[in-house]
């Protein structure tokens, strides 16, 4: 049996409908301004790559590129909260919240080598446009708080020394993050058979987090 023309299950308000057309058309120009960021990006350069190229390959005029990404590092900061999400979805996935700090921060460095070693491009983006854009970044570590979050939580249980600021940890292991990926960038660039990320990443994070559980004597 059909429904009739005025049934109310089939009634949409109106008012509605302008408002999700013009999200979904946002969303169009947003990811048609990305994929020709990216791909401008990879073959000549973040540095190299300006606005104006930008719109041209997406085929925008410029200022809807700057209405949507007033700065190149805006993009950036996109890819990095795609970073983060995927960090914190491997979290939730293994209830890591209720697991010991050192397994959550496991959790964290497997889950951003999983994201590198999937899209090998994005992170070479990424990682070049951190180092043309060194000095506005608060860090260039796309999971800084949870990694600072973890440490403290390491700290109130009792599993690391509390003598030395989360923050400090945080950035060490930043540091460990950036230069180990910008050498497995290399290495698979220059390298027959490049080291894998996943166990470097891992045998720094230890190196580090053994000198948070050793005793001041």
């Amino acid at each position: 049996m059909t429904r009739s023309p005025a049934d109310p299950t089939d009634a949409v308000n109106p008012a509605e409908r302008p408002a999700g057309r013009r999200e979904r058309q946002r969303q169009r120009l947003r990811t048609a301004i990305l994929d020709a960021a990216l791909e401008l990006f990879t073959e000549q350069g973040y540095a190299a790559t300006t606005i104006d190229q930008i719109a041209e390959r997406a085929d925008l005029a410029r200022r809807t590129v700057f209405n949507h990404f007033p700065r190149k590092r805006d993009m950036l900061d996109v890819w990095a909260a795609e970073r983060r999400e995927l960090v914190t979805a491997r979290l939730a996935q293994a209830s890591a919240q209720r697991a010991p700090a050192r397994r959550q921060l496991e959790l964290q460095m497997d889950a951003l080598a999983e994201a590198n070693e999937q899209d090998p491009r994005m992170a070479r983006v990424i990682s070049s446009g951190w180092l043309s854009e060194l000095g506005t970044f608060d860090s260039p570590f796309p999971v800084f708080e949870s990694i600072r979050d973890s440490v403290r939580f390491g700290q109130e249980g009792g599993d690391f020394r509390s003598t030395v600021p989360p923050e400090t940890v945080a950035e060490a292991l930043s540091a460990c993050y950036t230069d180990t990926l910008q050498r497995w960038l290399q290495s698979r660039q220059h390298d027959d058979k490049p080291f894998a990320l996943a166990p470097a990443l891992r045998a720094k994070l230890s190196l580090i987090l053994d000198g948070l559980t050793t005793p001041q004597g």
